[in-house]
């Protein structure tokens, strides 16, 4: 029973996750208006965010190779979105606090995807190997060396923590320099994003602190099933604050598909005038 409910948390989950991130990619990929530097960030984010979903859907408790497949990816990739919520987070401050012209600087993408690429592989490599992974009675293969364990979540802290920080400081030079014209609604998003990062992260946090220190691997229902709906949930942040919570994306997305609906009834029309000829 314990298994059944933290296994459909973790499919609804996912299933959110993916579809968040997927959107993004589907809004970048048919408007041309939206692509530039700083939201190919967040198009490098949203692959690693499905990427981390489906991988958490595997069956790692049911055999080795399975396991160390999963604990590889998982380990990896999820390091690897956290890495690059940081560096969206230290565009937004480039960008507004120290005045950082992005889109002529192509180098710095290419850096940061080589920098969170070695950077999230030598934690999968670690987990796979220090980390010794085994399959509890939970639903996901987890690594058994603590020290391990503990330096996979520090650094996933670390992040959160100085994202955190980096969105308060655009914040504060937002509402500090009157001349900057950005809405009240921008600071509210910066915040609530960073926040909302948090709040997905606690509860694997709070668990995995707790089986670290208490030696106990043992499934709690209840903390298992919020981990395994709320962790997934990464991907679809970008549905809610890239896509439909963008104003500029939202309304060429609605322009686009009210054309293509009235480019759809002329046709139709047409080859109904053909018909009837």
């Amino acid at each position: 029973m314990v298994l059944t409910s933290i296994i459909v948390c973790c499919i609804i989950g996912n299933f959110f996750g993916i579809f968040g991130a997927s959107s993004f990619i589907f809004s970048y990929k048919i408007l041309p208006e939206i692509r530039n530097r700083s939201r190919l960030f967040i198009l490098t984010l949203s692959i690693c965010n499905i990427i981390c979903e489906i991988s958490g859907l595997l069956p790692g408790y049911k055999n080795t190779h399975l396991c160390t497949a999963q604990c590889f990816l998982i380990n990896w990739i999820f390091i690897a979105c956290f890495c690059w919520i940081f560096m969206i987070s230290l565009i937004y401050y480039l960008q507004i606090c120290r005045n950082f012209d992005i889109e002529n600087s192509p180098k710095f993408y290419w850096f940061s995807n080589l920098f969170v690429q070695l950077f999230s592989l030598l934690h999968g490599i670690l987990a796979v190997t220090l980390g010794k992974p085994k399959s509890g009675a939970s639903y996901w293969c987890f690594i058994s060396d603590k020290n391990v364990e503990i330096f996979h979540y520090s650094t996933i802290w670390f992040f959160l923590i100085s994202t955190l920080i980096l969105y308060s400081l655009v914040v504060h030079k937002i509402r500090k320099d009157k001349d900057i014209n950005y809405p009240k609604s921008f600071q509210i998003k910066m915040l609530t994003l960073a926040t909302l990062y948090i709040i997905t992260e606690l509860s694997l946090f709070i668990k995995k602190m707790t089986q670290i220190f208490k030696k106990d691997y043992s499934p709690n229902e209840f903390v298992d099933a919020f981990e395994a709906f709320f962790t997934p949930l990464l991907g679809f942040w970008d549905f809610v604050f890239f896509v439909v919570g963008d104003k500029f994306v939202r309304a060429l997305l609605i322009r686009k598909f009210k054309k293509k609906k009235s480019q759809d009834v002329i046709e139709l029309n047409q080859g109904l005038i053909s018909f009837e000829n």
